[in-house]
């Protein structure tokens, strides 16, 4: 009996200490990343990269000389990318290499060198979109895309804009219905579209005017390598995502919050 009541003891024990330890290992920084060693350093490259409004990273263990990071999971809120905001955003990386920690710099990591798997989800809203459009021109080979507005719908997205025709001088406003695509797991392309143009002379000049704008997004660049499977419209929003959602996992956790 009194080994059972021991054994008892020490599970109860055990259970009560887990969540302690997890939370032991969680930091929180606001406003700024106090940089104390490789894991914050990498916290606050991805901070400075993505800019949000609030973020978590996770790190199944701390990172060694070799700068290799072997499970990492980073969320954030309100990130802006290239000037635009998106609402949520988040990143699970397996065996990713960022290079010799003898590489970083003060910023941090200088290259991303490998991620054998890499999962991602974003969410972005069509407000988001028109107010990094606001007031943005769009240089072209034969005039200039201005005052573009978008507004997503389930399936697909409408828009309007105007394009400035060099030669001869001509402001044509263009309204446009149309679906989204994605192509090489990392382009978004515009398909099935139909327009209308004040002026159905300029047709053939919009219409090629479209298609140099195409890819309308590539996340070629983005800081991690990702293979998107997912592209989901609804009303006022765009999901991208992998096959494989990110999801956290128990680990050495830091916070970061822009207040």
């Amino acid at each position: 009996m009194r080994r059972k009541g021991f054994c008892l003891f020490l599970f109860v024990a055990f259970c009560c200490f887990l969540p302690f330890r997890a939370y032991s290992q969680e930091r929180s920084f606001s406003g700024r990343v106090d940089v104390t060693g490789p894991e914050t350093s990498l916290l606050r490259w991805l901070v400075e990269e993505t800019k949000p409004e609030s973020a978590r990273m996770i790190l199944d263990g701390p990172i060694g000389s070799d700068g290799k990071v072997r499970h990492l999971y980073f969320e954030a809120v309100g990130p802006t990318l290239e000037g635009l905001r998106v609402e949520s955003l988040s990143v699970e990386t397996v065996f990713a290499d960022f290079g010799p920690l003898s590489t970083w710099t003060d910023r941090g990591p200088s290259e991303i060198r490998e991620v054998v798997m890499g999962y991602f989800d974003s969410t972005m809203t069509d407000s988001d979109i028109n107010g990094f459009l606001r007031g943005m021109t769009m240089k072209g080979d034969e005039g200039d895309w201005e005052s573009i507005s978008v507004k997503f719908i389930p399936g697909g997205l409408s828009a309007l804009g105007y394009y400035n025709l060099r030669n001869p001088g001509l402001k044509l406003k263009v309204e446009l219905d149309g679906k989204l695509v994605l192509r090489d797991r990392s382009e978004i392309w515009l398909d099935r579209y139909v327009f209308k143009v004040n002026n159905d002379d300029q047709s053939s000049v919009v219409e090629s005017a479209l298609e140099k704008v195409q890819p309308i997004v590539d996340m070629k660049n983005f800081i991690f390598p990702v293979q998107l499977q997912t592209l989901d419209l609804q009303k006022g929003r765009m999901r991208l995502a992998t096959r494989v959602l990110p999801k956290p996992f128990d680990g050495i956790s830091l916070v970061y919050r822009s207040k």
